[in-house]
């Protein structure tokens, strides 16, 4: 990171921010581009959880390449500078930015415990009903996080 002095050190700062959002910014790689999606997620015990259809194009490209990245963050608040310069203005915000590989969960169990943990970060609160035929037809992934930081900008 260049600007050391922004960056999120805390483990337990970073894993605060992972869980008190509702939405990541999912990217994969489609061939000679990028593929960015926003989505709903958990995370918990260090993977990050995205329930999804089990067609379309996300599943197409993560069977082709499982290598991912995504960014969560928060703030967005414009701090305006002085008027005589727009090099002070600057953004209050905080970030998260991970990578790793996306593996699609397919033990019934396993995808009960995603999704509750996904309706719990989403809805707060995990008391739903999952029939097996919807766990059956639903894909879960799971993504294993290689590798993040954080970043923060006037906190």
């Amino acid at each position: 990171m260049r600007l050391r002095e922004k960056e999120i050190t805390d483990r337990n700062e970073i894993e605060e921010l992972l869980k008190s959002k509702n939405v990541c910014h999912f990217a994969m790689c489609d061939g000679a581009f990028p593929y960015v999606l926003p989505t709903t997620y958990g995370y918990a015990d260090g993977h990050l959880y995205i329930h999804s259809s089990k067609k379309g194009r996300k599943i197409e490209v993560l069977k082709e390449n499982n290598r991912v990245c995504f960014t969560v963050d928060t703030g967005h608040e414009l701090v305006q500078g002085p008027l005589e310069t727009s090099c002070k203005s600057t953004i209050k915000f905080k970030s998260v930015l991970g990578t790793g590989r996306a593996i699609f969960v397919e033990d019934p169990e396993e995808k009960r415990k995603a999704m509750n943990i996904i309706m719990t970060q989403v809805f707060g609160k995990a008391d739903f009903k999952y029939s097996e035929e919807g766990l059956r037809d639903m894909a879960i992934i799971r993504v294993d996080i290689e590798s993040i930081t954080g970043k923060k900008n006037g906190y």
